[in-house]
C-alpha cells in the first residue's frame, strides 16, 4: 500500500508541475544578471538518498534559514541559523521532489530551489 501511495503521489505531482508553477517558487531578483546567475545556496548531492547538504556560497554576514516543502506545498522542515554548510538527514522523507526556500532571518526570500529524494 505504501508503494501505491508513493506512485499515486508521484503521478499527481507530475501533473501539478505540468499545469502550473507555484507563485512562491518564482522569485525575482533585483541583482544584475551577472550576480543573479550565481547561486547563494548549493544543495548536494541531488538526487539524495540519506542526507542532503546545503552550502551557503556567499554569506555577506547574513543569517539565513531554509524552509523545505513537499510537492503539495506542506512545510516539512525548517532549518534556522544556518552555518556555511548544513546537513539535513532524510530519514523521515519519502521519495520525491521537494522545494526549498532560502530566507533571511527577517523572512525575505533570497532564493528557492528543489531537490529529489530517492530511496
Amino acid at each position: 500500500m505504501d508503494t501505491m501511495f508513493k506512485t499515486v503521489t508521484l503521478i499527481l505531482f507530475t501533473l501539478c508541475c505540468a499545469i502550473t508553477v507555484p507563485a512562491w517558487s518564482q522569485s525575482k531578483s533585483n541583482l544584475p544578471e551577472s550576480e543573479s546567475a550565481s547561486k547563494v545556496v548549493k544543495a548536494y548531492p541531488n538526487p539524495a538518498t540519506s542526507k542532503i547538504y546545503f552550502e551557503i556560497q556567499r554569506n555577506n554576514d547574513k543569517v539565513y534559514e531554509i524552509i523545505v516543502y513537499n510537492f503539495l506545498g506542506k512545510k516539512v522542515d525548517h532549518l534556522k541559523n544556518l552555518a556555511n554548510r548544513t546537513s539535513l538527514p532524510l530519514d523521515n522523507y519519502y521519495s520525491g521532489l521537494y522545494i526549498f526556500q532560502l530566507r533571511e532571518k527577517d523572512g525575505t526570500l533570497v532564493e528557492s530551489g528543489k531537490f529529489n529524494v530517492v530511496k
